[in-house]
């Protein structure tokens, strides 16, 4: 399929998710399949102007995971933060630069970016910051510019106002997140205002929040016409996932099993994600090859995909009190491991 410009193997694309989304869970993901696109962490342009030797293991491979679309996130107060940051990344290898127009965290907000944009309208009916940004980040950009944004910084219609700016500002598509800044990851999707944006501009939409497995997607992609689905926490707990999927759409068995979370994988799947994560790290990384971050990464990815094993809150428990690489691999791959699922 294409979105904008950019040629997708697939409608289904990886979120950006602060800590999770590395170059390595990145490669894993697109060596298991099913993604037609990666997303990077959202990384600030104030950061990558003043000091940007610190984003470059946030990029480290970027190359090699086309398409790749890497995210930016800006306050709008200064264009040549915006202008340096983009020079910078003109460097690398990718497909789509991306701008975050509705970040919930904290940090983001009080630094005026991501859902702050979304709060100027809600306040004040003003969007020209959010607008100046997207006009900047074209303006410099040698790749085509996408937006991703949520429904309104409070009401869920306020996103009905903005998303012709976006259009009319030249992005490339549109993912929108189906909650607003101050509902974070509460409550539901609103499919019926998604829909509404998709009928409203002619730039693709991609629908992103709640998609968990075939049936989400299926729901997502019927109830707002959208062009392609966006997922990010259900990966964290099932890598496969956009395999799954795929694999479903294509076939054309009517008794296709998607199978229930609980089955999704097993102890040796895990210890392959987890083994096969782990060798990319150490055969290709330049910044992340230490034992410190391999210990983090492998506890953090065991974590996620042991949920749902019958027994797996304690087994959660016992992995999140390693902090020495070795340990924490010698008891992932022994029959120990095995055992506490049980006990």
């Amino acid at each position: 399929m294409k979105l904008g410009s950019i040629e997708l193997s697939t409608d289904l694309m990886l979120a950006p998710l602060m800590d999770v989304t590395t170059p390595s869970f990145r490669q894993l993901i697109c060596d298991l399949g099913g993604v037609g696109m990666v997303v990077t962490p959202m990384v600030f342009v104030q950061q990558i102007a003043l000091a940007p030797k610190t984003v470059l293991p946030h990029l480290e491979h970027i190359e090699n995971q086309s398409p790749a679309s890497v995210q930016i996130v800006a306050s709008g107060r200064n264009e040549e933060h915006i202008k340096k940051a983009i020079d910078f990344l003109s460097s690398f290898q990718f497909d789509i630069l991306d701008i975050n127009g509705g970040c919930p965290a904290t940090h983001t907000m009080k630094s005026g970016s991501g859902g702050a944009l979304l709060r100027d309208y809600n306040r004040e009916g003003d969007i020209s910051r959010f607008q100046k940004i997207i006009e900047s980040a074209i303006k410099f950009s040698s790749r085509p510019v996408s937006v991703k944004t949520r429904l309104g910084f409070e009401r869920e219609d306020e996103i009905l106002d903005i998303c012709k700016m976006i259009e009319n500002s030249g992005a490339e598509f549109l993912t929108i997140h189906g909650r607003t800044v101050k509902q974070k990851y509460s409550g539901g999707i609103n499919f019926e205002i998604i829909k509404q944006v998709k009928n409203t501009i002619e730039i693709p939409v991609v629908g992103n929040g709640d998609v968990i497995d075939y049936d989400s997607y299926k729901n997502m992609k019927e109830r707002t016409g959208c062009d392609a689905v966006m997922i990010g926490r259900a990966v964290m707990a099932d890598p496969l996932l956009f395999n799954r999927i795929w694999e479903h759409q294509k076939s054309s068995k009517k008794d296709f099993e998607f199978p229930p979370f609980s089955e999704r994988h097993n102890i040796k799947d895990i210890r392959q994600y987890l083994l096969k994560n782990n060798q990319f790290i150490e055969s290709s990384s330049q910044f992340w090859n230490t034992d410190r971050f391999k210990c983090a990464e492998m506890r953090r990815l065991a974590i996620w995909f042991v949920k749902g094993i019958t027994g797996y809150k304690k087994v959660r428990e016992k992995l999140s009190k390693f902090n020495i690489f070795d340990e924490l691999k010698t008891y992932i791959f022994s029959k120990s491991f095995e055992e506490d699922f049980n006990n």
